[in-house]
C-alpha cells in the first residue's frame, strides 16, 4: 500500500506538469490544418507546434504567433514572416533565404529592424 502511495504521489506532478506544458504551447489545431491545406496563416496560433523538416517555401505567416515552435530543418524560403512571433522556437537549420522579416520577434525576444530579408538583423 506504501508503494501505491508513493508512486502516485511521484506520478501526480508529472501529469501536472504535462498538462501545464501543453496548455502554456498549445497552438490552434485549426490554424495548423489551414497552413498545411494552403500554405496562408497569417496571424495564425501555432506556438509550440511541431512543424519541423516542413517544407513551407513562400507561405503566409504574416503576423504569425510561432513562439515556441520547433522548425528545426524547415524551409521558410521566401515566406512572409513579417511581425511574426518566433520567440522560444528552435530554428536549427531552417532556411529563411528570402524570408521577409521585418518586425518580426526573433528566437531571443529582440525585434529585427524593418527592412530585414532572409536574416533578422537586430
Amino acid at each position: 500500500m506504501i508503494c501505491k502511495k508513493i508512486a502516485l504521489v511521484g506520478i501526480v506532478p508529472v501529469i501536472f506538469l504535462l498538462f501545464i506544458f501543453n496548455v502554456a504551447f498549445a497552438f490552434n489545431d485549426a490554424h495548423f490544418k489551414q497552413l498545411y491545406n494552403s500554405n496562408k496563416c497569417p496571424g495564425c496560433d501555432l506556438s509550440g507546434a511541431n512543424l519541423a523538416g516542413i517544407d513551407m517555401y513562400g507561405a503566409n505567416l504574416k503576423g504569425a504567433n510561432l513562439s515556441g515552435a520547433n522548425l528545426e530543418d524547415s524551409s521558410l524560403w521566401d515566406a512572409n514572416l513579417v511581425e511574426a512571433n518566433l520567440k522560444g522556437a528552435n530554428i536549427k537549420n531552417t532556411n529563411f533565404s528570402g524570408a521577409k522579416l521585418s518586425n518580426t520577434v526573433w528566437t531571443d525576444g529582440k525585434k529585427c529592424r524593418e527592412g530585414s530579408f532572409g536574416k533578422c538583423k537586430q
